[in-house]
């Protein structure tokens, strides 16, 4: 009898374990129409363990009713009173980038809850209040960077909302220039410059959510408005992509998923990913800060000369197999392809 009691009680604290052990995960979200937003919202959308979210607004365009059940930070960043409604119930936290309050953090590891941050290089502190228990850097220049422990994944592509659109010959060039970038990271101003400078006969589409100075020539078609991600590959055949900085870039992912080559500056690691012909060589390159408590990093240096040139190089090829190209390598990052690899990582941390 006692030994039948001993079994019992050992099968129930394995089945309190094995629950303990659930992926019970919290996201710390932005909610608005920026690329931190967009993020956010398909982690949400993807990881159904995401049972929980704190959400942040920016003021930028603000949709908090994507979250129903979120906990929403009404001073703009998370109280101690969020926080702690937060955290209960949960045995992780995911987090984009920053936590907006350290005490998200701190709490949490108080607590016995898993913190997990996926970085951003330009957007990182030097030396960051608390440490979590991953970094799980989205590209393989975060990993470069940050401290252990850590781990590379890259950002998965919702293919869903990008479908793979076959583009056979240079014609049309896309520009996307969103909010513009932190100092003009996207390179609208070095574009505007070089469009006048191109020689062939092709066309571009210019699309921006800013006011911006109109580029003097007839080729161009240009679009001031706020659409959705998925509108803006519709149309068009090589995507124009002249940015300073980043590691990850989730427009050449979007790009690439919609079957669109980008034409892009060189530099590491999109050099590592897409084929050496697709880039054009920086100017020089200088050093600098996305803002005041951020860390100094490498900022290029742009010619317009030499993205017209790229233009002309590519202008009336046949882009088919680039096409395929850039549908082989959104494939390897898409969720189908990551998200098993995604859900394994978090529950081996718990």
């Amino acid at each position: 009898m006692q030994k039948n009691n001993n079994t019992l009680v050992r099968k129930t604290k394995r089945i309190q374990n094995n629950m303990n052990k659930e992926l019970r995960c919290g996201l710390v979200a932005r909610s608005d129409v920026g690329g931190l937003g967009r993020l956010s919202y398909d982690f949400w959308k993807n990881i159904y363990e995401i049972n929980k979210e704190l959400i942040v607004l920016s003021g930028r365009m603000d949709n908090p009713m994507k979250y129903p059940k979120g906990v929403i930070c009404s001073m703009g960043r998370p109280t101690l009173e969020e926080i702690d409604e937060f955290l209960k119930d949960i045995n992780m936290v995911l987090i984009m980038e920053t936590p907006y309050n350290w005490n998200v953090v701190s709490e949490a590891k108080k607590r016995g809850i898993k913190v997990v941050i996926i970085p951003n290089y330009e957007w990182s502190e030097p030396t960051p209040m608390v440490q979590p228990d991953l970094y799980l850097c989205p590209s393989k220049l975060d990993y470069d960077l940050f401290k252990k422990p850590k781990k590379y994944l890259p950002i998965p592509v919702n293919r869903d909302d990008f479908p793979f659109k076959l583009r056979t010959k240079a014609e049309t060039f896309v520009f996307n220039n969103g909010g513009g970038g932190t100092g003009g990271r996207n390179g609208f101003e070095e574009l505007r410059q070089a469009i006048p400078l191109v020689k062939s006969d092709v066309n571009f589409i210019v699309r921006s959510q800013l006011i911006v100075e109109p580029i003097e020539d007839n080729r161009v078609k240009f679009e001031l408005a706020n659409k959705k991600p998925e509108e803006l590959y519709a149309e068009g055949d090589v995507f124009l992509f002249p940015h300073k900085f980043d590691g990850l870039s989730l427009p050449i992912q979007e790009a690439l998923s919609s079957g669109m080559p980008v034409i892009s500056t060189n530099f590491y690691p999109h050099n590592t990913y897409m084929p050496k012909e697709w880039f054009f060589e920086p100017k020089k390159w200088q050093f600098g800060k996305v803002c005041p408590e951020c860390r100094v990093i490498e900022m290029a240096e742009l010619d317009p000369k030499k993205i017209a040139e790229k233009i002309d190089e590519w202008a009336h090829k046949d882009i088919t197999k680039d096409s395929e190209k850039a549908n082989e390598i959104a494939e390897s990052i898409s969720w189908k392809s990551l998200h098993d690899e995604y859900i394994k990582v978090f529950k081996e941390l718990l």
